[in-house]
């Protein structure tokens, strides 16, 4: 069978990546990395820097020349969340576009989270074994920290934190001169920006976990001379504390002499070491590995499960994810798992009239497990305090732009629907608001029938008999009010599939 070959491209805050790679395989042929900064000033200034927009597009050109050479005709570049951030991100999108003819696609906080989990879950070779205890796998790039856990074989959670030792250096280096003691002054600083974020952390941290450090450059070629000197693969929490003291106050000279630091990478050094110890003490950390495979790896397999070379199956920590999210806001389990229940069989169903396919069903579960957290604000009007409170909110995996759909079909689940609210709905692509109005109005139905959060329905049956939608409910009572709340649900439903659906009442003995 032919190599299927396939270049991934990822604009970073430091660098910008290469990875050339057999998808059938996984196998990497070619990696190149080009050291272009394009975010020296994008914590402090927030923007990214002009200059440096001609040094990424010959990169960029230069990645063009190599996959040419390659014969690889299908690619795609990826820019990190931290540089979409910048207030000129669209202005630089557009600039490398017209020198490149390379189209940016910006990755969202929690889709970098989730890229580095599947990608340590295919090739850190103890990952199964070292996640029947509590593990927490830690992202740290320039700008931001991934923090996921897992437990007893199951992914727990997963957050995003907006600080990264680059970040970090950068918002301090005034004060580097100005104050006596900067280090104590970095170290008060992040653990600042650490202790609310670690109070609303779920699982057990009381117990000691094993952590898996990613993308902490710097710190990596310090990490690896403690570990041969130790004579291990990991590193104990001893051994830490013993580098941890030996380089905190350390010159310059000597943590290039000693170490082997790059002379542009010191600077970072102590942000970064500071940063890891606050967050090795917040997780218990017993023993410490680092892992080499970045959000980059991510994006490979996650191209290959899209175009079928691979059938590794990530949706589940998608899903806990969001009931993590549902459970924060205390929404009812037994009226959330039913609607989720009744909405994912009447998209199975109805895909005659949808003809949406995995990943828009993903959407749809999603939202149904979180479509009530507004009602933790206010019951009332509560699918408007679900819109806000998800769009502010990490779901793991989404893009920006499907976190968005995921909160209008949570928006419109209820009373309003987008007909009649286009000034929140307008701003989407005309394929993404049809595709929030069919989301909408399965996911309306199917509350509907759960209306009085007593799940009177056991389960339904659905077919599809022109003009109508028979949707046959196998109940243990009476559904008055839930026969009232779906007829008025249901003109929604009609409006955009140009159907009726109607209940059929099943007793169940």
């Amino acid at each position: 069978m032919a190599a299927k070959l396939f270049g991934i491209m990822m604009i970073n805050v430091q660098s910008i990546e290469l990875s050339i790679v057999n998808l059938r395989t996984l196998r990497q042929v070619e990696r190149v990395r080009s050291d272009v900064s394009l975010g020296e000033d994008i914590y402090d200034q927030h923007t990214i820097d002009y200059y440096s927009v001609e040094q990424a597009a010959q990169a960029l050109s230069g990645f063009v020349q190599i996959m040419n050479d390659y014969g690889v005709k299908d690619y795609h570049l990826w820019g990190s969340w931290s540089l979409s951030s910048a207030n000129n991100a669209d202005y630089i999108q557009d600039q490398l576009l017209v020198r490149t003819g390379l189209k940016i696609d910006w990755l969202s906080s929690s889709q970098e989270t989730y890229l580095r989990s599947v990608a340590v879950a295919v090739h850190f070779p103890r990952f199964k074994q070292m996640i029947t205890k509590p593990t927490y796998l830690l992202g740290i790039n320039a700008g931001s920290v991934g923090i996921s856990h897992y437990d007893q074989s199951n992914f727990v959670f997963s957050r995003s934190l907006r600080l990264g030792p680059v970040q970090i250096a950068e918002v301090l280096e005034d004060l580097q001169s100005s104050v006596p003691n900067y280090v104590e002054v970095l170290d008060d600083y992040i653990s600042s920006q650490i202790v609310d974020f670690g109070r609303f952390l779920p699982g057990r941290r009381d117990q000691p976990s094993n952590v898996v450090m990613l993308g902490v450059a710097p710190f990596a070629t310090l990490f690896r001379q403690q570990q041969s000197k130790a004579g291990v693969e990991e590193l104990s929490k001893a051994d830490f504390q013993a580098l941890y003291e030996d380089v905190l106050n350390a010159s310059d000279q000597y943590l290039m002499d000693k170490y082997e630091v790059d002379e542009e990478d010191v600077r970072l050094i102590v942000p970064e070491l500071l940063l890891i110890n606050e967050l090795l003490q917040l997780t218990n950390a017993e023993k410490i590995w680092l892992g080499n495979v970045t959000v980059l790896d991510g994006l490979i397999i996650q191209e290959a499960i899209k175009l079928g070379y691979k059938k590794y199956n990530f949706n589940d920590q998608i899903v806990t994810a969001a009931k993590n999210i549902a459970d924060r806001y205390n929404v009812d389990p037994k009226h959330r798992d039913l609607v989720t229940k009744f909405s994912l069989h009447l998209f199975d169903q109805l895909k005659p009239l949808h003809h949406l396919g995995k990943r828009e069903r993903l959407l749809l579960q999603v939202a149904a497990i979180v479509h009530d957290v507004g009602s933790y604000i206010d019951p009332h009007q509560h699918y408007l305090h679900s819109d806000y409170i998800l769009q502010a909110t990490e779901l793991m995996g989404l893009t920006d732009t499907e976190k968005r759909m995921v909160a209008l079909i949570s928006r419109y689940h209820s009373a309003q629907t987008p007909s009649k609210d286009i000034r929140h709905f307008g701003h989407l692509q005309v394929e993404q608001r049809l595709l929030v109005s069919k989301l909408s109005a399965i996911l309306r139905i199917a509350d509907a029938l759960d209306d009085g959060r007593k799940q009177k329905i056991d389960k339904i049956s659905v077919s599809i008999r022109n003009p109508r939608v028979i949707i046959t409910c196998f109940a243990h009572d009476d559904l008055f009010l839930e026969n009232w709340v779906f007829t008025q649900k249901a003109e929604f439903f009609k409006e955009v599939f140009g159907l009726t659906p109607v209940i059929k009442l099943r007793g169940v003995r």
